[in-house]
């Protein structure tokens, strides 16, 4: 089997899976189960499919349940303990802390610690499946400019107060974005955590790390997000009402006249700050520095050596 498709595969089952022990009257002893549902309008999702080819085949996939007003469902499963326990093994390695006590509750056995992420291909892998499961790429309004779109990236979690594990995760493998959160939501039991990626580099950064592995669906719809963006014509810097793109200085100077030069820091020799600063401002200011130090002299030379500056200044 390979590696890459199960570590997917895991991610997959992180973000989307659950298993259980069902404890029936009629039954001496508990079934475990998982499953992992998943809707599509247009027949067998394909993410259900993949998830069956990196498993060797394991497990069924179900359906539709059709209901009416909601997508058609369906899922993939495994209900006996001998698939259950393959699916453990065959997943352990990438899965997250939550999935893992899901296992070992429904196999009745100790939990598995799960292990620290790195940013290597088998652990994008994993990003990539968490990524299909519970991941989207989406255009918000811009917030100033009417009429644009920007293009972000999330992924959304459940948790009891404390940021899950796999948002955390995904986020060190991926190096963009930030994990945000706990919030209310109406319905839920859970409060609400989300890596979101705002910036456009950041999700440019974000989907490249994950795309060799990330599904046909997730696919199209960056792809689609980000033909959008690109699309449209570059923002200029500022805004005019906020004062960019000014013409004079705020005491009146006009830029073209008196020219405009980087800041350069007289410290350590490292510029802190990208800023400019007016040139006639500059020398205004330095030309009063020169003449308060020669008033402080003059002043100096003219008070009495038993009279106290403040006193003379006084006067």
């Amino acid at each position: 089997m390979d590696r890459y498709e199960l570590a997917w595969a895991a991610g997959f089952f992180d973000g989307e899976g659950w298993a259980s022990l069902d404890r029936r009257e009629d039954r001496r002893t508990g079934q475990p189960h998982a499953r992992v549902n998943q809707a599509d309008a247009n027949g067998v999702p394909e993410v259900l499919g993949r998830l069956q080819r990196a498993l060797g085949g394991l497990g069924r996939i179900r359906g539709p349940h059709v209901e009416e007003g909601r997508i058609d469902l369906y899922r993939w499963e495994v209900s006996s303990r001998g698939d259950v326990e393959q699916l453990h093994h065959l997943i352990l390695p990438w899965l997250g802390e939550v999935k893992l006590l899901a296992l070992s509750i429904a196999l009745e056995r100790p939990a598995a610690r799960s292990r620290i992420a790195s940013a290597i291909d088998e652990w994008r892998a994993w990003a990539a499946g968490l990524y299909d499961g519970e991941g989207s790429t989406y255009l918000p309004n811009h917030r100033t400019h009417t009429g644009y779109r920007n293009a972000e990236s999330r992924i959304t979690q459940g948790s009891l107060g404390v940021a899950p594990e796999v948002l955390v995760r995904f986020r060190s493998i991926v190096g963009v974005g930030a994990v945000y959160g706990p919030y209310q939501q109406t319905g839920s039991n859970l409060d609400i955590y989300r890596w979101n990626a705002s910036a456009r580099t950041e999700v440019d950064t974000a989907l490249a790390e994950i795309w060799p592995w990330l599904g046909t669906v997730k696919r199209e719809q960056a792809a689609s997000v980000l033909a959008v963006v690109r699309s449209q014509p570059t923002l200029p810097r500022g805004r005019v009402e906020w004062g960019s793109h000014k013409t004079h200085c705020i005491h009146g100077h006009e830029y073209a006249t008196a020219r405009i030069r980087p800041y350069v820091s007289r410290g350590a020799g490292v510029q802190r700050r990208n800023s400019e600063q007016c040139l006639q401002c500059a020398r205004d200011r330095a030309r009063a520095r020169r003449q308060e130090k020669r008033r402080s002299a003059t002043d100096d030379d003219c008070r009495s050596i038993s009279e106290h500056a403040a006193n003379y200044l006084l006067k």
